[in-house]
């Protein structure tokens, strides 16, 4: 995908921010906040988290999912 809608592909999921966040590598206090910044381009998405995105999107569901 050139271009990915982060929040979109979220709520596609069926996840909040700090699910996605943390399925994506975050923790601690401000892991919504990351994925926040992420949605509006404040910061880049890793190569590896849009990746990860990606899976995500086709179907692929890791053991840590939330439920």
């Amino acid at each position: 995908m050139a271009d990915l809608d982060i929040k979109a592909a979220r709520v596609k999921l069926g996840l909040t921010q700090t699910q996605m966040g943390q399925l994506l590598g975050y923790s601690g206090e401000h892991v919504r906040q990351m994925v926040y910044e992420i949605e509006q381009g404040d910061k880049p998405l890793m190569p590896c988290q849009r990746r990860l995105i990606e899976a995500y999107l086709s179907g692929y569901r890791p053991k840590d999912w939330p439920k």
